[in-house]
């Protein structure tokens, strides 16, 4: 088992990192005390010997950790635990007003310098960030740059990427609170006004039949095609894990239904982590 320690200076986005390696599929636990690693991968090894990775994060709120980490290391090598440590670093200018903006003190600051405890820290930690098989400065990072970042470094990550949540509904009902994205179909031809199709569904073939004697429906869905296939790698690249579009009609039965399975139909070969969701017939 692989384990990747992600430690570094206090602001400076340890837990981001970790919970990246989460969202890419690693096992992650933070705060971990570094007398307790060597017992918790002897029993991670015993509870769950398949698994590949584990990541943790350490830092210096343990008073031993900066002199005990060395040492550490050369037990798990020598052990034959392969080790990868990730430090994660930023500018002071960044620090300060990261810890003014989120109101934390620094564990550090009894005096309520934080400048001074950053140095304090810096100069602690120095032989940690020595050790380290890579650095990352987050200064400048957005969260998507940040995950970029962790993939190069550890390449076999498996990649999540987003889902893309194609929902109906009906807006007599109101809107999908999770919506990224909300298109109306309510100027379309209703199906609820001719008799045999009241009780069917946008599912139903002779519901979408209808629909389709319509010029609006087809164009509809063509250009709420275009527009997702054409933002999509702008949203990836964002590394969100969802893209939510919302298409609603008067009771979310007929319509906006028969719109959102044309759409799965035409965009799941290319976007197979596609999720259909009918709120109203749920």
């Amino acid at each position: 088992m692989e384990l990747v320690v992600v430690t570094g200076l206090s602001g400076a986005g340890r837990r981001s990192v970790l919970s990246s390696l989460e969202d890419a599929g690693c096992t992650a636990l933070d705060n971990v005390p570094a007398r307790l690693l060597e017992p918790l991968l002897e029993l991670e090894s015993k509870l769950n010997p398949t698994r590949v990775r584990l990541a943790v994060g350490m830092d210096n709120r343990h008073p031993e950790f900066a002199e005990e980490f060395a040492p550490l290391l050369q037990r798990l090598s020598a052990g034959g635990v392969p080790v990868q440590v990730v430090f994660v670093e930023a500018d002071d200018a960044v620090l300060l007003r990261r810890f003014s903006e989120s109101r934390r003190p620094h564990y550090l600051a009894q005096d309520g310098d934080v400048a001074a405890a950053i140095q304090e820290e810096r100069a602690l930690l120095a032989p940690v960030k020595h050790a380290a098989s890579a650095v990352i400065n987050t200064s400048h990072l957005t969260l998507s740059q940040l995950r970029r970042t962790i993939s190069e470094l550890l390449p076999d990550l498996p990649v999540q990427g987003t889902t893309l949540r194609l929902v109906s509904f009906g807006f007599k009902h109101g809107l999908p609170a999770d919506a990224d994205m909300v298109l109306d179909a309510r100027f379309l031809p209703n199906p609820f006004y001719v008799q045999e199709l009241r009780s069917l569904t946008g599912k139903d073939l002779p519901v979408r039949e209808y629909l389709l004697k319509s010029d609006l429906f087809g164009t509809f869905v063509a250009m709420a095609e275009n527009w997702i296939r054409w933002t999509w790698p702008y949203i990836e690249s964002e590394g969100r894990a969802y893209l939510t579009v919302a298409i609603g009609c008067t009771g979310g039965q007929h319509r906006s239904v028969a719109l959102v399975e044309s759409l799965a139909q035409n965009l799941r070969e290319a976007m197979p982590r596609l999720v259909v969701q009918h709120r109203e017939l749920s």
